[in-house]
Protein backbone atom coordinates (compact mmCIF):
# COMPACT_ATOMS: atom_id res chain seq x y z
CA UNK A 1 0.00 0.00 0.00
CA UNK A 2 1.57 3.25 -1.03
CA UNK A 3 -0.15 6.21 1.46
CA UNK A 4 0.34 9.59 0.39
CA UNK A 5 0.76 12.23 3.24
CA UNK A 6 0.82 15.77 2.27
CA UNK A 7 2.54 18.74 3.97
CA UNK A 8 5.82 16.90 5.01
CA UNK A 9 3.66 15.31 7.77
CA UNK A 10 5.57 11.86 9.13
CA UNK A 11 3.47 9.15 10.17
CA UNK A 12 5.99 7.11 11.04
CA UNK A 13 6.65 8.56 14.54
CA UNK A 14 4.26 11.72 14.93
CA UNK A 15 1.55 11.66 17.85
CA UNK A 16 -1.38 13.58 18.82
CA UNK A 17 -1.08 13.24 22.94
CA UNK A 18 -5.06 13.17 23.50
CA UNK A 19 -6.14 16.15 25.60
CA UNK A 20 -9.07 15.54 28.40
CA UNK A 21 -11.76 16.57 25.42
CA UNK A 22 -10.38 15.27 22.37
CA UNK A 23 -12.56 12.30 22.30
CA UNK A 24 -15.51 14.68 22.28
CA UNK A 25 -13.86 16.61 19.29
CA UNK A 26 -12.83 12.95 17.26
CA UNK A 27 -15.71 10.21 18.34
CA UNK A 28 -18.96 11.45 18.82
CA UNK A 29 -17.80 13.44 18.20
CA UNK A 30 -16.47 12.97 17.19
CA UNK A 31 -15.66 15.67 15.97
CA UNK A 32 -18.64 16.20 18.13
CA UNK A 33 -19.77 18.59 20.30
CA UNK A 34 -17.78 20.58 22.24
CA UNK A 35 -15.36 23.41 22.74
CA UNK A 36 -12.29 21.85 22.82
CA UNK A 37 -8.49 22.29 23.12
CA UNK A 38 -6.46 20.18 20.98
CA UNK A 39 -2.46 20.49 20.67
CA UNK A 40 -1.29 18.47 17.98
CA UNK A 41 2.36 17.53 18.38
CA UNK A 42 2.95 15.79 15.55
CA UNK A 43 2.39 19.10 13.33
CA UNK A 44 3.11 21.22 16.32
CA UNK A 45 0.16 23.00 16.07
CA UNK A 46 -2.71 23.78 18.73
CA UNK A 47 -6.17 23.79 17.11
CA UNK A 48 -8.89 25.47 19.77
CA UNK A 49 -12.02 23.69 18.27
CA UNK A 50 -16.08 23.47 18.47
CA UNK A 51 -16.46 20.08 17.02
CA UNK A 52 -18.35 18.94 15.38
CA UNK A 53 -19.56 12.99 16.38
CA UNK A 54 -40.08 9.91 14.47
CA UNK A 55 -41.57 8.72 17.62
CA UNK A 56 -40.93 5.20 17.67
CA UNK A 57 -40.56 2.95 20.78
CA UNK A 58 -38.10 0.37 21.37
CA UNK A 59 -40.60 -2.07 22.15
CA UNK A 60 -41.55 -1.67 18.30
CA UNK A 61 -40.75 -3.24 15.58
CA UNK A 62 -37.84 -1.72 13.32
CA UNK A 63 -38.12 -1.29 9.77
CA UNK A 64 -34.78 -2.24 7.67
CA UNK A 65 -33.65 0.04 4.76
CA UNK A 66 -35.20 -1.29 1.13
CA UNK A 67 -33.22 -0.32 -2.15
CA UNK A 68 -35.48 2.54 -3.04
CA UNK A 69 -35.23 3.96 0.52
CA UNK A 70 -33.41 7.19 1.00
CA UNK A 71 -33.32 8.77 4.92
CA UNK A 72 -32.43 12.37 5.04
CA UNK A 73 -31.76 13.16 9.62
CA UNK A 74 -30.66 16.13 11.63
CA UNK A 75 -29.84 16.28 15.22
CA UNK A 76 -29.12 19.85 16.71
CA UNK A 77 -27.53 19.94 19.76
CA UNK A 78 -27.03 22.39 22.92
CA UNK A 79 -23.64 21.99 24.29
CA UNK A 80 -22.81 22.78 28.23
CA UNK A 81 -19.83 22.64 30.65
CA UNK A 82 -21.11 22.44 34.07
CA UNK A 83 -24.62 23.89 33.30
CA UNK A 84 -23.40 26.81 31.29
CA UNK A 85 -23.72 27.17 27.40
CA UNK A 86 -20.63 26.72 25.13
CA UNK A 87 -21.71 25.95 21.96
CA UNK A 88 -24.24 24.59 19.47
CA UNK A 89 -23.80 22.15 16.79
CA UNK A 90 -26.06 20.27 13.83
CA UNK A 91 -25.22 17.13 11.94
CA UNK A 92 -27.07 16.41 8.82
CA UNK A 93 -27.13 12.99 7.91
CA UNK A 94 -28.14 10.87 4.26
CA UNK A 95 -28.23 7.23 3.70
CA UNK A 96 -29.99 4.97 1.88
CA UNK A 97 -29.28 1.05 1.95
CA UNK A 98 -25.87 1.31 0.23
CA UNK A 99 -23.99 4.54 0.84
CA UNK A 100 -23.84 7.13 3.74
CA UNK A 101 -23.07 10.84 3.76
CA UNK A 102 -22.67 13.03 7.00
CA UNK A 103 -22.05 16.90 7.44
CA UNK A 104 -21.72 18.71 10.59
CA UNK A 105 -20.86 22.15 11.50
CA UNK A 106 -20.55 23.54 15.11
CA UNK A 107 -19.92 27.17 16.59
CA UNK A 108 -18.86 28.60 20.08
CA UNK A 109 -21.72 30.41 22.10
CA UNK A 110 -22.52 31.95 25.22
CA UNK A 111 -18.67 32.97 27.33
CA UNK A 112 -16.76 30.88 25.18
CA UNK A 113 -17.63 32.93 22.24
CA UNK A 114 -17.04 35.90 23.81
CA UNK A 115 -13.29 34.46 25.17
CA UNK A 116 -11.98 32.20 22.29
CA UNK A 117 -14.68 32.24 19.27
CA UNK A 118 -14.27 29.07 17.03
CA UNK A 119 -15.85 27.63 14.20
CA UNK A 120 -15.81 24.19 12.54
CA UNK A 121 -17.09 21.81 9.81
CA UNK A 122 -17.03 17.87 9.45
CA UNK A 123 -17.78 15.97 6.37
CA UNK A 124 -17.85 11.87 5.83
CA UNK A 125 -19.02 10.00 2.92
CA UNK A 126 -19.03 5.76 2.20
CA UNK A 127 -20.43 2.88 1.55
CA UNK A 128 -23.11 1.19 3.41
CA UNK A 129 -23.00 -2.95 3.08
CA UNK A 130 -24.75 -5.43 4.90
CA UNK A 131 -25.23 -2.60 7.64
CA UNK A 132 -20.79 -1.96 8.14
CA UNK A 133 -19.77 0.88 7.33
CA UNK A 134 -16.77 1.44 4.52
CA UNK A 135 -15.69 4.97 4.78
CA UNK A 136 -14.42 6.63 1.51
CA UNK A 137 -13.76 10.33 2.31
CA UNK A 138 -13.54 12.46 5.73
CA UNK A 139 -12.94 16.07 6.20
CA UNK A 140 -12.38 18.04 9.24
CA UNK A 141 -11.77 22.06 9.38
CA UNK A 142 -11.51 24.72 12.41
CA UNK A 143 -11.46 28.47 12.17
CA UNK A 144 -10.19 29.93 15.47
CA UNK A 145 -10.30 33.41 16.50
CA UNK A 146 -10.89 33.80 12.66
CA UNK A 147 -6.97 32.89 11.96
CA UNK A 148 -6.84 30.72 8.77
CA UNK A 149 -8.36 27.13 8.81
CA UNK A 150 -7.03 24.63 9.53
CA UNK A 151 -7.86 20.86 8.55
CA UNK A 152 -7.25 17.15 8.04
CA UNK A 153 -8.94 15.12 5.07
CA UNK A 154 -8.62 11.51 4.89
CA UNK A 155 -8.85 9.41 1.90
CA UNK A 156 -9.94 5.81 1.76
CA UNK A 157 -9.54 2.79 -0.66
CA UNK A 158 -10.26 -0.94 -0.33
CA UNK A 159 -10.83 -0.49 3.14
CA UNK A 160 -7.57 1.62 3.68
CA UNK A 161 -6.68 4.92 4.40
CA UNK A 162 -4.59 5.94 1.41
CA UNK A 163 -4.38 9.87 1.81
CA UNK A 164 -3.52 12.13 4.37
CA UNK A 165 -3.25 15.62 4.11
CA UNK A 166 -2.99 18.10 6.89
CA UNK A 167 -3.02 21.90 6.96
CA UNK A 168 -1.80 23.75 9.55
CA UNK A 169 -0.91 27.65 10.61
CA UNK A 170 2.01 26.95 12.34
CA UNK A 171 5.28 24.77 11.23
CA UNK A 172 5.06 20.64 11.42
CA UNK A 173 7.01 19.47 13.93
CA UNK A 174 7.70 15.63 14.23
CA UNK A 175 7.94 13.41 17.32
CA UNK A 176 10.07 10.51 16.99
CA UNK A 177 9.78 6.48 18.56
CA UNK A 178 10.49 5.60 21.59
CA UNK A 179 8.47 8.59 23.25
CA UNK A 180 5.75 7.70 21.21
CA UNK A 181 3.50 4.59 20.04
CA UNK A 182 4.33 4.33 16.26
CA UNK A 183 1.47 4.38 13.65
CA UNK A 184 2.24 1.78 11.40
CA UNK A 185 0.39 0.28 8.07
CA UNK A 186 -1.48 -2.48 9.97
CA UNK A 187 -3.27 0.67 11.77
CA UNK A 188 -4.53 2.28 8.64
CA UNK A 189 -6.50 -0.73 7.90
CA UNK A 190 -9.90 -1.55 8.67
CA UNK A 191 -10.62 1.62 10.23
CA UNK A 192 -13.07 4.57 10.59
CA UNK A 193 -12.96 7.92 10.69
CA UNK A 194 -14.27 9.65 13.74
CA UNK A 195 -17.27 11.05 12.35
CA UNK A 196 -18.25 7.60 10.46
CA UNK A 197 -19.17 6.38 14.44
CA UNK A 198 -22.00 8.60 14.30
CA UNK A 199 -24.15 6.02 12.75
CA UNK A 200 -24.52 2.79 14.09
CA UNK A 201 -26.41 0.41 11.52
CA UNK A 202 -28.40 -2.69 12.71
CA UNK A 203 -30.89 -5.47 11.56
CA UNK A 204 -34.10 -4.97 12.55
CA UNK A 205 -34.01 -7.64 15.03
CA UNK A 206 -30.82 -6.51 17.04
CA UNK A 207 -32.48 -2.82 16.93
CA UNK A 208 -34.22 -4.10 19.50
CA UNK A 209 -31.59 -5.29 22.20
CA UNK A 210 -29.80 -3.00 23.67
CA UNK A 211 -26.77 -5.03 24.26
CA UNK A 212 -26.36 -5.59 20.43
CA UNK A 213 -26.84 -2.15 19.86
CA UNK A 214 -24.26 -1.03 22.43
CA UNK A 215 -22.10 -4.14 22.55
CA UNK A 216 -19.64 -2.97 20.01
CA UNK A 217 -15.79 -1.87 19.68
CA UNK A 218 -14.90 0.63 16.75
CA UNK A 219 -11.11 1.18 15.07
CA UNK A 220 -10.89 5.06 14.66
CA UNK A 221 -8.00 6.47 12.55
CA UNK A 222 -7.98 10.24 12.78
CA UNK A 223 -5.18 11.64 10.85
CA UNK A 224 -2.80 11.38 13.21
CA UNK A 225 -4.10 9.09 16.03
CA UNK A 226 -5.17 5.40 16.24
CA UNK A 227 -7.79 4.24 18.85
CA UNK A 228 -10.88 2.75 19.67
CA UNK A 229 -14.04 3.19 20.97
CA UNK A 230 -15.71 1.05 22.98
CA UNK A 231 -19.58 0.53 24.12
CA UNK A 232 -21.07 -1.06 26.38
CA UNK A 233 -25.10 -1.66 27.54
CA UNK A 234 -25.97 0.58 30.66
CA UNK A 235 -29.71 0.63 30.51
CA UNK A 236 -32.42 1.90 28.25
CA UNK A 237 -33.63 5.26 29.21
CA UNK A 238 -36.96 7.48 27.91
CA UNK A 239 -35.91 10.84 26.06
CA UNK A 240 -38.13 13.30 24.63
CA UNK A 241 -37.62 16.50 22.21
CA UNK A 242 -38.29 18.32 18.95
CA UNK A 243 -39.37 15.44 16.58
CA UNK A 244 -38.27 11.85 18.59
CA UNK A 245 -40.40 11.09 21.69
CA UNK A 246 -39.11 7.32 22.76
CA UNK A 247 -36.27 5.48 24.50
CA UNK A 248 -32.43 5.61 23.70
CA UNK A 249 -29.97 3.23 24.44
CA UNK A 250 -27.77 4.24 26.75
CA UNK A 251 -24.16 3.26 26.38
CA UNK A 252 -20.68 3.40 28.37
CA UNK A 253 -18.09 4.84 26.28
CA UNK A 254 -14.09 3.83 26.68
CA UNK A 255 -11.49 5.29 25.04
CA UNK A 256 -8.40 2.73 23.99
CA UNK A 257 -5.33 4.10 22.80
CA UNK A 258 -3.42 2.36 20.12
CA UNK A 259 -0.55 4.08 18.29
CA UNK A 260 0.10 7.65 17.43
CA UNK A 261 -0.02 9.00 21.35
CA UNK A 262 2.85 9.68 23.66
CA UNK A 263 3.63 6.96 26.17
CA UNK A 264 2.59 7.83 29.68
CA UNK A 265 0.98 11.01 28.55
CA UNK A 266 -1.19 12.13 31.68
CA UNK A 267 -4.07 13.04 29.13
CA UNK A 268 -3.80 9.72 27.68
CA UNK A 269 -3.86 7.88 30.74
CA UNK A 270 -6.87 10.05 31.80
CA UNK A 271 -9.10 9.49 28.69
CA UNK A 272 -8.31 5.48 29.07
CA UNK A 273 -9.53 5.58 32.48
CA UNK A 274 -12.48 7.91 32.12
CA UNK A 275 -15.52 5.76 33.14
CA UNK A 276 -18.02 8.72 33.14
CA UNK A 277 -18.35 8.70 29.58
CA UNK A 278 -21.92 7.97 27.95
CA UNK A 279 -23.67 7.73 24.46
CA UNK A 280 -27.27 7.68 24.20
CA UNK A 281 -28.22 6.44 20.73
CA UNK A 282 -31.57 6.34 19.06
CA UNK A 283 -33.14 4.94 15.94
CA UNK A 284 -33.44 7.76 13.34
CA UNK A 285 -37.09 7.72 11.70
CA UNK A 286 -37.76 4.64 12.62
CA UNK A 287 -35.34 2.54 10.67
CA UNK A 288 -32.90 0.27 12.36
CA UNK A 289 -30.25 2.73 11.93
CA UNK A 290 -28.65 4.62 15.15
CA UNK A 291 -27.00 7.86 15.86
CA UNK A 292 -26.31 9.86 19.12
CA UNK A 293 -29.28 11.79 20.96
CA UNK A 294 -27.55 12.93 23.95
CA UNK A 295 -23.47 12.69 25.07
CA UNK A 296 -22.33 12.91 28.22
CA UNK A 297 -18.60 13.54 29.71
CA UNK A 298 -17.69 13.53 32.88
CA UNK A 299 -14.19 14.99 33.64
CA UNK A 300 -12.67 16.27 36.46
CA UNK A 301 -13.65 19.81 35.73
CA UNK A 302 -17.00 19.10 35.36
CA UNK A 303 -19.32 17.49 33.12
CA UNK A 304 -19.83 18.32 29.78
CA UNK A 305 -23.48 17.57 27.77
CA UNK A 306 -24.65 17.80 24.21
CA UNK A 307 -28.74 17.72 24.53
CA UNK A 308 -30.30 17.54 21.73
CA UNK A 309 -33.03 20.47 20.77
CA UNK A 310 -34.01 18.79 17.69
CA UNK A 311 -33.80 15.04 16.38
CA UNK A 312 -35.76 14.02 13.26
CA UNK A 313 -36.09 14.49 9.96
CA UNK A 314 -34.34 16.94 7.51
CA UNK A 315 -36.83 17.48 5.27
Amino acid sequence: MTLHVKQNIVLRGAATPVSGFRLIQHVFILILVCESKTRIDGMGKRITNFVMAASVAFGANFAGLASADEFAHRTNFTVKFAGLEIGKATFNIEFDDTSYSLKGSGKTSGLVEWISPSTGEVSSAGALIENQLKPEKHSVSVIENKKKPESIELAFAEEKVVDIDIQSNKKPKVRKAPKYVPVEAQHLAAVLDPASTLLVPMSGVDARDGNKVCNQRFPVFDGETRYDIRLRYKATKPIDTKGYKGHAYVCQLRYIPVAGHKKNHRNVKEMAENKNMEIWLAPMQGVSVFTPIRILIGTKYGRFAAEPTYFGSAS
